[in-house]
């Protein structure tokens, strides 16, 4: 892996430039989001690449001390100034966290369902509706929120969506496949 220093990195890169390079024939209202995207996705692909070199240009010595030596020098290095750790009590950030395996799946499903719930409720009831019922729904039931918190937070939050997409980047948002039926049949 030494020869290229971040094969991941140069593809996301290519595809990006690609992404760019392509919506720059776009007319000016078509390469918004694609400009929105791409370039702050090439300057961080480049920021990845440079620190990939430096850290080629400057390795690290092969360190036989343990972990606690290595992590106060790193500390030391970055604060410029020496810092000393006490070793650490029990504590569950230090521990392995050990999940069987139904626990992984159970909570891989739970995201998975988070994930497709928002997109089928945005393609069905459109973003405006979809955002606040997920964000609440999200913050009440993942998130233990009371319906109090999760009622202001996921309206605010949605409210916060709307005003940005559609009054100051006058973004035409999806109304969704349901929404516009129904809207259609009532005559809307």
């Amino acid at each position: 892996m030494k020869s290229i220093p971040a094969p991941m990195t140069l593809l996301m890169l290519v595809i990006f430039t690609v992404m760019v390079g392509t919506a720059s024939t776009y007319p000016p209202a078509a390469r918004f989001m694609p400009f929105i995207v791409g370039i702050p996705a090439i300057a961080l692909c480049l920021l990845q690449l440079a620190l990939d070199l430096y850290r080629r240009r400057v390795p690290e010595a092969e360190d036989t001390r343990d972990a606690l030596k290595q992590a106060e020098d790193q500390v030391a290095r970055i604060a410029g100034r020496r810092v000393q750790f006490d070793m650490p009590s029990e504590n569950a950030m230090f521990l392995e966290s050990t999940h069987d395996a139904r626990e992984t799946v159970r909570r891989e499903i739970i995201v998975w369902g988070y994930f497709l719930g928002l997109i089928a409720c945005i393609l069905l009831l459109g973003f405006r509706i979809a955002v606040p019922i997920f964000l609440i729904a999200f913050l009440r039931f993942h998130a233990g929120a009371s319906w109090r918190s999760a009622l202001i937070y996921g309206g605010t939050g949605a409210l916060a969506m709307y005003v940005l997409f559609e009054k100051v980047l006058r973004v035409s948002l999806h109304t969704g496949f349901l929404t516009d039926l129904i809207a259609g049949q009532l005559g809307f």
